[in-house]
């Protein structure tokens, strides 16, 4: 029988064996699925879920700033710290504030880049395959 640690452990293995681009794919899809949740913790009034899941969607953010390399991002690096950083007072405000109409507008701004990224992992990662095996 596996314990929940031994399962998290093996989870972490995972995301470490992820390319970079897949790495960003996997925060995104976490970011959604923690406001997503959310958005149903608003509705039902599950004070300590929303404050729970906002959280967990406060430190995705954050890890998704530490991973920016800026150096070589230049300006689109620093326009994702920016962007980045307005997430995360957006998530402080609609835990403390409930309010559900700047959740979805978060949700539409997150959406897209979720997107973008899952795009750009796919364009990516045939290229990384070839330089691998050349």
């Amino acid at each position: 029988m596996t314990t929940g640690r031994s399962v998290s452990a093996y989870g972490a293995l995972d995301v470490l064996a992820m390319s970079p681009a897949q790495r960003v794919v996997f925060l995104y899809t976490q970011l959604m699925a923690s406001l997503t949740r959310a958005r149903r913790c608003l509705a039902t009034d599950d004070v300590e879920g929303r404050s729970e899941t906002l959280c967990r969607a406060q430190a995705i953010v954050q890890e998704l700033l530490l991973s920016l390399n800026r150096e070589v991002g230049g300006e689109l690096g620093d326009r994702l710290a920016a962007l980045y950083g307005y997430f995360a007072a957006e998530i402080i405000a609609i835990d403390s504030q409930r309010d559900p109409a700047r959740l979805a507008r978060l949700v539409t701004m997150v959406s897209p880049l979720l997107e973008a990224w899952e795009h750009a992992a796919r364009e990516v990662e045939p290229r990384r395959s070839e330089a691998a095996s050349a």
